[in-house]
């Protein structure tokens, strides 16, 4: 072996010797970039969605004993095993995920979560008993007194599991972050070196082979010829790219495009977290609120009527009583339209084949009993063939509380009144328009239609403020969209549901 073959050898190993190390390093830094993606995924992402469901199970199940308290309707015993329901079986995903935790602080935490709720359900089946037993003041004073602390307290538990979850699968995406910066430097480092140990092979070859090679380029022009006659044989190698390089390549982009996904679903949740946090305050203040001034003036009036039939003044025990009946109406409307909302947010409804006619003449039924004196006519234009896939009964709600609140607000002043319902389909979804001519809604409320306990019409017709805010979660649940238009002339609501 002469000096420049040795020259070539050593380069050449050189060379391998340093692709090799490059390539183990890539490699060791993709795996731990898919290690961390596997945490997120398999156990921070499910621990935080169940950590969440409980909490919000829980305030569902005191609200539900709540309503349970004041109406003693047998549906809300019902709607509270169900809501428990949901909070066992998350409670054992919660439990599962535990055994991938890395600190043994959020397992204690979770077994107090655990005794809470025991002690929770405990207390709710003693309320409910105590009203069986028509101790109502007891019941509602261990409901305040020591139910609700003990909810809040077990969604504060909660919480403190979850936070720092969220902070670390932040800290692992800043992580991760830094990860790929240091593969892409790897990465480019090794284009580098590659480069230079490709012109320095360049090199050194081009002296050792130029002259095989233009032997090797003259015969093949000779048989381009048509001249076969080759006085030796001669072969020269060749190189070829490394398949190495280009699937090193390929998973640096899919872990990075992993990583854009991861990240836009957690901010996605994390906007989630918070509007549900904020809807859920706003919810908690206004439901009380709401509840709580029917019944003072409900008391009131009950004190009065007592001192009424005291005087003898029975004329104002019958007006008395007309009012409580009135308060306690819109209380019962109230409840009912918080019952519809549980509804949207937790009940997992059947998808199927819905007839839009057929849920349209049940609907003009039941309302033409409701508003028998209201003169409203209800056209309903839809082809008998008008088949939708979807849930039934959100269907039924998103029509039933549109045209019923078309009725409700209808314009007096006009000579003729109607409603008017309409359905079209492409190829990508059905479009369900209610269209009336009624007093509109005002401008200055446009935006706030679908919020919460929003009330735009009170001197025309009583109403919770929920109707539009539960239409709208009907028609996310089935991934669909809602929009209006409005003037003095009327409003028109459009709902698009994918097929």
């Amino acid at each position: 072996m002469n000096a420049l073959e040795k020259k070539i050898a050593f380069s050449f190993g050189f060379v391998t010797l340093a692709f090799l190390l490059m390539t183990l390093l890539t490699l060791f830094k993709i795996d731990q970039l898919t290690e961390s993606s596997r945490r997120i995924q398999y156990v921070l992402e499910p621990s935080i969605k169940a950590n969440r469901t409980v909490a919000q199970a829980i305030n569902m199940s005191i609200i539900s004993l709540q309503y349970w308290v004041l109406t003693n309707e047998k549906k809300y015993i019902q709607q509270r095993e169900a809501i428990w329901s949901v909070i066992d079986k998350s409670y054992m995903q919660l439990k599962n995920q535990s055994q991938h935790w890395s600190r043994e602080e959020y397992i204690e935490l979770l077994q107090e979560v655990a005794t809470s709720l025991a002690i929770l359900k405990q207390q709710q089946q003693e309320i409910q008993d105590a009203v069986h037993s028509q101790a109502h003041p007891q019941a509602i004073q261990k409901l305040k007194e020591t139910l609700a602390p003990l909810g809040q307290k077990s969604v504060e538990t909660l919480r403190k599991i979850a936070e720092p979850q969220y902070r670390e699968m932040q800290r692992t995406f800043m992580k991760e972050e830094e990860q790929e910066r240091s593969l892409k430097d790897t990465t480019l480092m090794f284009l580098l070196l590659s480069i230079l140990g490709g012109v320095s092979l360049a090199t050194l070859l081009s002296r050792a082979v130029f002259k095989p090679l233009s032997h090797t380029i003259h015969l093949a022009d000779a048989i381009a010829h048509g001249n076969y006659a080759l006085g030796k044989e001669f072969s020269s190698g060749d190189d070829k790219l490394d398949s190495a390089l280009q699937a090193m390549t390929l998973q640096l982009y899919e872990k990075e495009q992993k990583n854009h996904k991861y990240q836009a679903n957690l901010e996605h949740i994390n906007k989630k977290l918070v509007s549900s946090n904020d809807e859920l305050s706003q919810f908690s203040y206004r439901t009380s609120h709401d509840l709580k001034a029917p019944l003072i003036t409900v008391r009131g009036l009950a004190n009065a009527i007592c001192e009424d039939i005291k005087d003898g003044e029975f004329h104002e025990v019958q007006r008395n009583a007309t009012k409580i009946a009135r308060h306690v109406k819109a209380l019962e409307d109230l409840v009912n339209d918080i019952l519809s909302l549980t509804k949207a947010e937790l009940e997992i409804t059947e998808i199927e084949q819905v007839d839009i006619n057929e849920i349209l003449d049940e609907i003009q039924q039941r309302l033409k009993a409701v508003y028998i004196d209201n003169d409203v006519d209800i056209q309903h234009h839809v082809s008998r063939s008008t088949i939708v896939t979807a849930s039934k009964a959100r269907v039924t709600q998103i029509l039933e509380n549109l045209i019923s609140n078309a009725i409700k607000y209808s314009d007096k002043d006009k000579p003729s009144r109607y409603v008017r319902i309409t359905a079209t389909h492409n190829a990508q979804s059905t479009v369900l328009t209610v269209e009336d001519n009624g007093i509109g809604i005002p401008k200055k409320f446009t935006e706030r239609v679908f919020g919460m306990f929003q009330r735009f019409h009170p001197n025309v017709a009583y109403g919770s403020g929920l109707g539009m805010y539960i239409i709208k979660k009907h028609v996310e649940k089935m991934n669909g969209s809602i929009q209006f238009t409005s003037s003095s002339s009327g409003t028109t609501f459009t709902v698009i549901l994918p097929k």
